[in-house]
């Protein structure tokens, strides 16, 4: 169970900041290109404030969202216990009778 949480909220983390990045692209894009084609200089004045905006909830999410993804996988694979990966150990007479029936083999 713990896996699958985990696993989504990677995806989680790293799908945001894919798009908050290709959101910041397209944004100052058109914002330059709109520039660049309509050569008017107070067209910077009047959207400076908007694109700045934009760009700071871009960077926020892109930035806060795989951090806070981050902290809650760490929280998670903290708080649930550990699995135990220990063989048994065996005693050593089993040991010698079980080397003793594949030689036997």
């Amino acid at each position: 169970m713990e896996n699958s949480v985990l696993d989504w909220l990677a995806s989680v983390g790293s799908t945001a900041f894919r798009w908050s990045a290709v959101g910041f692209v397209l944004v100052n894009a058109a914002a330059v290109a709109a520039v660049v084609l309509t050569k008017d200089r107070t067209l910077v004045n009047r959207w400076t404030g908007r694109i700045l905006a934009a760009n700071l909830v871009l960077v926020g999410t892109g930035i806060g969202i795989p951090l806070v993804a981050a902290a809650s996988r760490f929280a998670i694979a903290v708080v649930t216990p550990a699995k135990s990966t220990l063989i048994p150990a065996i005693d050593t007479e089993e040991r010698l009778e079980a080397q003793a029936l594949e030689r036997a083999k």
